[in-house]
């Protein structure tokens, strides 16, 4: 009876994630709409427990962090990289397909990330040549919040500089120049 009990409370809860990050994604910025989650500051709190319990176990800032069975919301990660490890990268894992699908459109930026890279390009067929831009982008956890322009995507630029800061600073900062031909 305990496993039978067990097995639907997973299973209700997982329809409720995926119920509600469905609904976020459909909002402009689904990632600023996670505190309406029914079970939100449940995640804050057992988020800021397992921050803790790896600081007492000496797993401080680590580079990449896997989070297994996150489903279609990973709010473990997001408060982990928002809150206390800013700089670190997470991967996100689940069974379930479709949980990892939905959990890629809160978690991506794409929408924002074609606008600004249509936007480098008209900007591009304006400059003159020889001309410096200055692109705000981000690094890690940060990416969370902010689109990623990536070096790929400014094949037609000549990067001079990546900065990704360490401190409080959001953003990393691109700074590119169009080639003179």
């Amino acid at each position: 009876m305990r496993q039978s009990l067990i097995l639907l409370c997973g299973r209700a809860e997982g329809l409720l994630e995926l119920e509600f990050a469905s609904f976020i994604t459909k909002l402009p910025q689904p990632l600023n709409n996670l505190n309406l989650f029914p079970y939100y500051g449940n995640y804050v709190k057992l988020a800021n427990l397992e921050y803790s319990i790896l600081s007492q176990n000496g797993v401080v800032k680590p580079k990449k962090v896997a989070i297994v069975g996150s489903g279609p919301m990973p709010l473990t990660s997001l408060i982990m990289a928002s809150h206390h490890m800013k700089s670190t990268h997470f991967d996100n894992f689940d069974i379930d397909e479709v949980a990892n699908h939905v959990a890629r459109k809160i978690v991506s930026s794409d929408a924002d990330k074609e606008e600004k890279v249509k936007i480098l390009g008209r900007i591009r067929k304006y400059m003159k040549d020889g001309g410096v831009l200055l692109v705000r982008s981000a690094n890690g956890a940060r990416a969370f919040f902010y689109p990623v322009v990536e070096e790929n995507e400014l094949m037609e630029f000549e990067v001079l500089s990546i900065f990704h800061p360490t401190n409080d600073v959001i953003n990393s900062v691109v700074l590119v120049r169009k080639p003179v031909f």
